[in-house]
């Protein structure tokens, strides 16, 4: 937090054991450090090593340098030095203003001098001081006194001055928790009135306002301006109510730059600079700018880095970034991890506040029936509730944990002002939603209007793209694919997308066959990414087993009449003839015309996964040959297909396997929280899931123990092509990583080499020198 402490006292008081014995050394700038970065120790004419002091001029500019880093990020900081005459103090005070730190002195001028001598002639030999220095910073202390802006702690004082205890609130009837405002005026006084509050009209200013009640207490978590349409009135609104006792506003990552427009200083946002600074100036001259700025000023002194309290027997700490656990003292945790919270923007913070929580203690050991134990558990202590604001792109609901609320509800894109009140009653939650807003432009990718897309012009976009692949397959048939350039530089449009097991014939100009559109894993592109999904998924959504093998289509040409067998872009290849021997082998020849009419008839293709596991082997192992219809596709321009009902009974009529269906979802929430669990989750031995919601959008997710023997298998590779020595240690981060590859290098070469991943992995488990 915002603390500085400065150590005071003559050379030889003790201060840096203090230091060490208090395990504060990792907060602690030391001028005698700092001088011994600049240069090592230098004998003197009496033949003793010490510290030249012959660099202090540079070494306090790097410590103050260093300082003003530390202060800009809101560290809690120790300097430690001597700090005898006023003048060495008084330099940190312009710091302390600017960055809104406090003072205090840990005062050490009161150890007697015979004492001072004594340890000084026992500390190591370059740290000696000549004695007549000692003498001299000794006397200065007793005369010349601590500036009163600074607080005097004597070494014991120091702990419990410094603990960061809660306050106690049970005083107040409720307490009001108010996310992230974002410049949404409107939705704000709604929330007031929501909860019974009397609204006032400012005529001057032609601003609603709440009359607040005095035995309740108003926290709100951050982000006052910025992104809505509303800012002025929102911080005249501010201005309004900051001054009461019963108002806490905690400081959020978008208020740097109202405090750096009121301080006439650069380098705030865009957003800030092209949205909300013409907002707060409109109608204002240049004086009336410069009293507002001087308002603005005042508010942002009163801004708290956060708000920790106590109440009707919770304990609540109130943030606006959110953090991963309570710490054992605030004082030593950054301000700016309080405002822009811990980790990055992605991380699901109320997950990590519930895992971090402390593990339940055995409070009781009873005899139960026969041999028997019945354990009694309870929390050594009350756990502390979290409530934050600042980052929700998982579109958690308030209560985003069993003891973490998240107040960030995108009011400002038209979403809900979000509240958590604490009474009496405990906790209870509420949501205003926002209709005064700027409509912005999504993040859905752009798409051709495929209703009038003929097939003369979908098959002149598909010869002319640079980034598919055309090849003539015989017979008037053509194949389409995305080029390799366009998967590894990740190059998609709407034409390419559809070139995926695409089979069309340029004389009949029909599509004889074709598979999904490509779709991408969660977070692989800007409309997969969780924040996204959160916001554009139609429920319910269905989650299907993704099985590892190669896919193939059966499709159908009316010039041959005959059914078209394809993968890989071939219809001859040996992987479109593996699919044809399977097909051959599992249907009967009856049952072979009756789905060659179905397919004509009906204008489609079927869409398999062929798994040859000894042919073609992948990563997840299987014990023999097998087809899994996965779909039944139109053969269409634009992409459609049956659902999986239709599916499903299609494969019953001729005893085909099919997809399996394992999860539905109804909302946003649930499956969020299946899916934070299974991307963690080593156990599930299969390639991973292919998610459809509502309105036929896919994506899929790859688990960890397919992603983690994918990349041994690249590993292997390489250690065949002797090229072990280029995987860089940072891919190796698990400890079974290590164990792996370790096992991998030790082995045959040429073994290694006509060994599949899963024979590998299955010799790698069954040797003991592995384990």
């Amino acid at each position: 937090m915002r603390q500085l402490v400065l150590m005071r006292g003559a050379m030889g008081a003790g201060k840096s054991t203090w230091i060490e014995r208090n395990n504060l050394k990792q907060y602690t700038l030391s001028a005698d450090d700092i001088r011994l970065l600049f240069q090592t120790p230098v004998m003197t004419e009496d033949g003793k090593m010490a510290i030249n002091g012959k660099n202090d001029n540079r070494v306090w500019d790097l410590l103050f340098e260093l300082l003003e880093e530390r202060m800009k990020r809101g560290e809690f900081t120790i300097i430690d030095a001597t700090h005898a005459k006023q003048e060495a103090i008084s330099r940190y005070k312009d710091l302390c203003q600017k960055y809104r730190y406090r003072c205090a002195i840990v005062d050490f001028s009161d150890v007697p001098l015979k004492r001072l001598l004594e340890q000084n002639r026992m500390r190591d030999e370059h740290k000696h001081v000549p004695e007549h220095v000692i003498m001299n910073a000794h006397e200065r202390m007793q005369t010349e006194h601590v500036p009163k802006w600074v607080t005097v702690l004597k070494p014991d004082e120091f702990e419990s001055a410094m603990k960061y205890a809660p306050k106690d609130f049970n005083e107040y009837k409720r307490i009001h928790h108010i996310g992230d405002v974002h410049g949404c005026y409107t939705a704000l006084n709604n929330y007031f009135v929501e909860t019974g509050h009397e609204l006032l009209h400012d005529p001057i200013d032609d601003l609603m306002y709440p009359v607040l009640n005095e035995d309740e207490y108003y926290i709100f978590v951050g982000d006052l301006l910025d992104r809505g349409i509303e800012n002025k009135k929102t911080i005249q609104w501010f201005l309004k109510i900051c001054h009461y006792k019963n108002v806490a506003i905690v400081e959020g990552n978008h208020e740097i730059h109202l405090w750096k427009w009121a301080q006439d200083e650069e380098g705030y946002s865009n957003e800030f600079n092209e949205h909300t600074k013409p907002q707060l100036e409109e109608g204002l001259d240049e004086k009336g700018i410069q009293m507002l700025k001087k308002d603005v000023r005042q508010l942002y002194r009163k801004l708290c880095q956060m708000v920790y309290y106590t109440a009707y027997g919770k304990v609540v700490l109130v943030t606006h970034g959110g953090i991963a656990k309570l710490p054992d003292n605030l004082m030593y945790m950054a301000t700016e991890q309080f405002i822009k919270g811990v980790g990055d923007y992605g991380i699901d913070i109320d997950n990590a506040w519930d895992k971090n929580l402390p593990l339940p203690q055995v409070i009781n050991v009873r005899g139960g029936h026969g041999n028997s134990v019945r354990l009694s558990y309870q929390l050594k202590e009350r756990p502390t509730y979290q409530i934050h604001g600042h980052r929700n792109i998982f579109r958690l609901p308030i209560q985003a944990g069993e003891y973490s609320f998240n107040l960030e509800g995108q009011v400002e894109f038209g979403g809900h002002l979000r509240a958590v009140i604490l009474s009496g009653d405990g906790f209870s939650t509420i949501q205003i939603k926002n209709d005064v807003y700027r409509v912005r432009k999504g993040q859905t990718p752009s798409t051709i209007n495929e209703d009038e897309l003929t097939i003369d012009q979908f098959i002149e976009y598909l010869s002319n793209h640079k980034e598919i692949n055309e090849k003539h397959l015989g017979d008037n048939i053509y194949s389409y694919n995305f080029t390799r350039n366009a998967f590894a530089e990740k190059i998609w449009d709407d034409i390419n997308i559809k070139a995926r097991g695409l089979f069309i014939n340029k004389n009949t100009k029909e599509i004889v066959s074709r598979s999904y559109n490509k779709f991408f894993n969660v977070n692989e592109r800007s409309f997969t990414k969780l924040n996204v999904l959160a916001d554009n998924l139609v429920f319910p959504v269905q989650v299907f087993d993704k099985p590892n093998g190669y896919l193939g289509t059966v499709g159908y040409d009316s010039e041959s009449d005959r059914l078209i067998f394809t993968s890989k872009s071939e219809t001859r290849s040996e992987h479109a003839e593996w699919l044809k021997e399977l097909f051959y082998k599992q249907l009967s020849e009856k049952e072979i015309e009756s789905i060659k009419n179905y397919v004509k008839l009906n204008n489609v293709a079927l869409v398999f996964e062929v798994i040859r596991p000894v042919d073609d082997p992948h990563i997840i192992e299987y014990p023999a040959d097998k087809l899994v219809l996965l779909d039944i596709v139109k053969r269409e321009i634009k992409y459609s297909k049956l659902d999986y009902d239709e599916v499903r009974s299609f494969a019953f009529s001729y005893k085909l396997e099919v997809k399996e269906l394992k999860h539905v979802f109804d909302n946003w929430t649930d499956f969020y929280k299946w899916y934070r669990d299974v991307i963690e989750d080593f156990s599930i031995e299969a390639e991973g899931f292919v998610i459809e919601d509502a309105s036929g959008f896919m994506f899929k997710i790859k688990l960890p123990y397919y992603n983690f023997w994918k990349q041994m298998r690249g590993l292997k590779d390489k250690i065949v092509r002797r090229q072990a020595h280029t995987v860089k240690g940072s891919s190796l981060y698990t400890p079974l990583h290590n164990r792996v590859f370790k096992w991998m290098k030790e082995q045959d070469p040429q073994w290694l080499k006509e060994s599949s991943i899963v024979v590998v992995r299955k010799q790698f488990y069954n040797d003991k020198n592995a384990k």
